[in-house]
């Protein structure tokens, strides 16, 4: 009967504790701040935060208050006249908003904004950032003083990558592991990306992928230096560019003055129709200068895709070279034809165990598990 009656009180005080776990997530409600969010226009601007509220919002997190930059601004005018809506947005919501945390993604942009409200500060601060948005700080000595304030203030930073958590470590001494957490991105959306055939088919010419926005930083220089060194070596392959960006013209002139006849140019391709892409590539180039994480890599990877990519951004944190892909020097052009070379020379099995060895990968970043462990720490957050 004690042993029972222990029992019946372990279950009750469980239960308990489940109950409180769900009126706390249930109940948590963010002030969303971002200056990047699609618009009808332009659907990859900040799509990365609209797929992480969208998630969010699956798992019944609320949004009570938002305050975005939808699409992108050419004009110098129209670029200052959403900047200052959105810091009166801030500001009206801050004051009169009902939430938990303000969770601000990337955080250069916001630095006046958050300096004017700091010494009111009364709830949580969140602070998601992507790479850039903090390097580009580095620069300006002014920026970073300013910046040593509002993050000595904030509750909890998120990173993308362990590799972008040791460059704010590296850079801001006074920062301590446990002030970040490691979210990578919202994860990766396995309904949409997946293997479209049980193994693939690795023809005698290799094919190419390379699904990137169009600037320097992306490196799609060294990936068309590549393969004018795979053509000088005989090496058949062909290679599909998807994309959109500022570097187009460029890319479309190196592809016409180097006769590369091998390459098919697509430009902007849905997402839903990008994992059919990346599951007809043999191989996904990523040769990232700058990227924190890299998710498109990590996408090619759900779809069963090796990833070959540079040894020293977030790429780096979950490629094995020579087992899920490759790794190189940034803008070695001679480095990437080796990685490639040395894939298109594997026989049939090894290609095909590096393509499963990818997709394993890419399952310890499913979006529900990324989530679900952010939530987790908001959660705990809160109830500091």
């Amino acid at each position: 009967m004690y042993f029972q009656n222990k029992t019946l009180i372990l279950a009750n005080l469980l239960i308990i504790v489940l109950i409180l776990d769900l009126l706390i997530i249930f109940s948590m409600k963010i002030f969303l701040i971002s200056n990047m969010f699609p618009s009808k226009k332009d659907q990859l601007f900040g799509v990365f935060v609209k797929n992480f509220k969208l998630e969010l919002e699956r798992q019944n997190v609320i949004f009570s208050e938002e305050s975005l930059i939808k699409g992108r601004s050419i004009s110098l005018v129209k670029k200052t006249g959403k900047y200052i809506l959105h810091y009166l947005s801030i500001i009206k919501n801050f004051i009169f908003g009902s939430y938990d945390i303000i969770y601000i993604h990337y955080l250069a942009h916001h630095i006046p904004i958050l300096l004017l409200l700091l010494p009111f500060k009364r709830k949580k601060w969140v602070i998601n950032t992507h790479g850039n948005d903090v390097l580009s700080i580095e620069k300006n000595s002014l920026l970073k003083k300013i910046s040593n304030v509002l993050l000595k203030n904030i509750d909890l930073i998120i990173v993308p990558s362990s590799y972008f958590e040791k460059v704010l470590l590296d850079n801001y001494n006074f920062l301590k592991k446990e002030d970040i957490f490691i979210s990578p991105s919202g994860g990766i959306d396995t309904t949409i990306f997946h293997p479209k055939e049980n193994t693939k088919l690795f023809k005698e010419k290799i094919h190419l992928g390379f699904v990137s926005r169009f600037i320097r930083e992306k490196g799609w220089k060294t990936f068309l230096e590549a393969l004018v060194l795979l053509k000088n070596n005989n090496i058949s392959f062909s290679a599909t560019i998807a994309g959109k960006g500022p570097d187009e013209e460029e890319i479309k002139k190196f592809i016409r003055n180097n006769n590369l006849t091998e390459i098919n140019f697509l430009g902007f391709v849905e997402q839903r129709s990008l994992a059919d892409l990346y599951s007809q590539f043999d191989l996904y180039i990523f040769p990232t200068l700058s990227d924190s994480l890299g998710l498109t890599g990590l996408e090619a990877m759900a779809c069963g895709t090796p990833v070959v990519s540079t040894n020293s951004t977030g790429p780096s944190t979950y490629i094995q070279s020579e087992i899920n892909g490759y790794l190189f020097e940034p803008k070695d052009d001679s480095q990437l034809t080796s990685c490639i070379k040395k894939f298109f020379n594997l026989n049939k099995f090894d290609k095909n165990l590096m393509s499963q060895k990818a997709l394993e990968t890419a399952n310890d970043y499913e979006k529900n598990l990324v989530t679900k462990k952010l939530i987790e720490r908001l959660r705990i957050l809160i109830s500091i």
